[in-house]
């Protein structure tokens, strides 16, 4: 495997003159033009608090099952609390059959629901409140801490997206500000059985969204990313180093310039045995679901015109949720 994904430091980021910043951002240009994935260190997010919340989290997942299902998703769209084994086929999101992936979650999004805001027909159910375990005591606010981390963390990296595409730097800041982000816990745990034919820990796929901000642990059958040549590359980091990716929306918004990739999260060995289970971190940057996604200024001209037709935020990422559940449906007859 001769790619890899690029790295990219933010050291000083935050206080660098523009023309620093404008070297940052072309490297990031380049790398979502080319594998639309990159890594980030030397980000500010604490190596403490991303080490608090793996352990808060394994905690969690190690709890009774029964315990977990106290607090199990009721939600469509953007689900709260614990995801059982079986809930989810992210391969069914680009039409291909597939069994459930082999993954357990727990899930979150903003932290003030008001039940006051104007929520676009049909999409209200992405605005439900989160809902948190009891066990372990520490559970609630650690994570609560790291959703914020995300929340600076996604501003840092879209001035830098908003330079990069020769927009105003706080062009992708102003309209995250009333965003509809969530927060994804997930453990791949050691196999127990031979996994069934073409089921993986999490199938083929793109994300739904903008941005995705992903801390995983480097453990055997992680995640891989896809070439242009169609070869699977294996996306390992440095601990305490984030994977960045962009989704679908931001694919569209930039008119096809950046690639949101295939990825995937592959099987163990079988003899991985104990070694092979797995924690990830997801945060999904997602905006406000009632902004209106049309072509950047920047990103169309003279042979080439927008390629796609006007959405919301919120109807672009349910209508990949609605393939997964059609999917699922179709299977089930």
């Amino acid at each position: 495997m001769t790619e890899a994904l690029a790295e990219i430091s933010l050291a000083g980021i935050a206080a660098a003159p523009l023309a620093e910043k404008r070297a940052v951002a072309a490297r990031i240009d380049a790398e979502l033009r080319r594998l639309g994935f990159f890594v980030v260190s030397d980000h500010s997010v604490p190596s403490a608090l991303i080490d608090e919340t793996i352990a808060v989290a394994t905690a969690f997942f190690d709890l009774p099952l029964a315990e977990k299902m106290r607090i199990r998703s009721a939600a469509q769209g953007s689900p709260r609390g614990y995801l059982d084994y079986g809930l989810e086929t992210l391969a069914h999101t680009t039409g291909r059959a597939s069994p459930p992936d082999l993954k357990e979650g727990f899930g979150m999004g903003p932290l003030e629901v008001n039940t006051e805001r104007a929520v676009i027909e049909g999409l209200a159910a992405t605005y439900t409140p989160n809902v948190w375990p009891e066990r372990p005591p520490r559970f609630r606010g650690t994570v609560t801490r790291y959703y914020r981390a995300m929340e600076g963390l996604t501003q840092r990296l879209m001035e830098l997206f908003a330079i990069g595409m020769d927009l105003p730097p706080d062009y992708f800041v102003e309209r995250f500000a009333d965003h509809n982000s969530t927060l994804r816990l997930i453990h791949y745990p050691p196999p127990d059985r031979p996994p069934e034919p073409g089921q993986l820990r999490a199938g083929a796929h793109t994300d739904y969204g903008a941005l995705t901000i992903l801390l995983g642990q480097d453990r055997p059958g992680g995640l891989q990313v896809r070439t242009p040549s169609g070869e699977w590359i294996e996306a390992r980091t440095r601990p305490h180093a984030f994977v960045i990716n962009i989704g679908d929306l931001m694919m569209t918004w930039s008119n096809d310039r950046w690639l949101s990739n295939m990825h995937r999260v592959a099987n163990p060995p079988p003899e991985a045995g104990e070694a092979s289970r797995r924690l990830s971190l997801a945060y999904f940057c997602n905006p406000n679901d009632a902004l209106r996604i049309e072509c950047l200024p920047t990103c169309h001209g003279p042979g080439n015109p927008p390629r796609h037709a006007p959405i919301r935020a919120g109807e672009h990422r349910f209508r990949k949720i609605e393939m997964s559940k059609a999917a699922l449906r179709a299977a089930d007859a």
